[in-house]
């Protein structure tokens, strides 16, 4: 089995991670993060050139956290939140 629609960053990523687990078995493999390129539609694809170019991947794990952070609004929103309260419990 493999996915054939690209995932356009406006569908659940959580969903889509799912999908890709279903499709290329349970434990990632090194050549996942070449492959999980080939998923994406254009503006996902642009996000991951980009990082490709200013810090390389070579992990699936960090590949697959930077694109469920970027993707996902509430995993970005408690992040922001946590640091928000970071910030406001241990002021300069």
């Amino acid at each position: 089995m493999r996915l054939i629609d690209k995932y356009d960053g406006q569908n659940d990523s959580h969903a889509n991670m799912v999908k890709w687990m279903q499709a290329y078995g349970e434990k990632p493999q090194p050549k996942w993060v070449h492959l999980f390129y080939h998923t994406l539609d254009v503006i996902p694809m642009n996000w991951y050139v980009e990082i490709e170019l200013h810090h390389g991947i070579g992990e699936w794990n960090i590949l697959r956290e930077g694109f469920m952070m970027t993707y996902s609004i509430d995993e970005a929103l408690q992040e922001v939140k946590a640091t928000i309260f970071r910030i406001l419990q241990d002021p300069l």
